[in-house]
């Protein structure tokens, strides 16, 4: 078979052109690696849960008051699965610990992609629904019924506080966060309604 000679033409330069190229690689082995890096580093930072966007000041703020107003629920809910009896006071309990630590487990995410802290620099008695050191060891030593009623009392508070500062960020720019906002609303309003049903207000 005869091969025209604008074919071998293109066939010598397509030889010349890959064995210039494998001759570089060898030769420069770290580049490529550098290159596959950079290109890695590309495309890891392209997935944000917030699809981009920033938070602002009252976004950072909800966050960063609404981790210690959930841990405090999570501390709250321990002590009824310690000392409560009661089955529906227990499955509530069980409840708001899943559903509490998941949710702060993503605030405290959402703060760590924008690079901010947790310290909100506010105390935690200012804020709505919070228990005192106090009023957190009377419930820790409270006991039968009486631990119930002033679990039920207290949790009913704390999420009454939470409804409240969940409307800090009802006009926040992110879409991510206020649906998370109204996730808090919905859920701990059916809890607040559970807990009164509980005590027969």
């Amino acid at each position: 078979m005869k091969i025209s000679k604008n074919a071998a033409a293109v066939l010598a330069v397509v030889l010349v052109v890959t064995s210039g190229f494998f001759a570089y690689a060898l030769l420069n082995p770290n580049e490529s690696n550098q290159s596959k890096q950079v290109d890695s580093m590309d495309h890891g930072g392209s997935h944000s849960t917030m699809k981009g966007e920033n938070l602002s000041a009252d976004d950072a703020m909800f966050l960063q008051m609404m981790i210690p107003h959930h841990s405090q629920a999570v501390i709250i809910a321990e002590y009824a699965l310690t000392n409560s009896k009661n089955e529906q006071i227990l499955k509530i309990a069980k409840q708001i610990k899943a559903d509490q630590a998941g949710e702060i487990a993503q605030m405290k995410k959402w703060l760590s992609d924008d690079g901010l802290g947790e310290d909100a620099g506010h105390s935690m008695s200012a804020m709505d629904g919070m228990l005192s050191s106090d009023q957190l060891a009377t419930l820790k030593n409270s006991k039968a019924t009486a631990f119930d009623k002033l679990f039920l009392n207290s949790m009913i508070e704390h999420h009454q506080g939470a409804l409240k500062m969940v409307s800090m960020i009802e006009n926040s720019k992110v879409a991510d966060l206020r649906d998370f906002a109204a996730t808090i609303a919905v859920a701990q309003q059916a809890e607040i309604d559970q807990m009164r049903k509980i005590l027969g207000n």
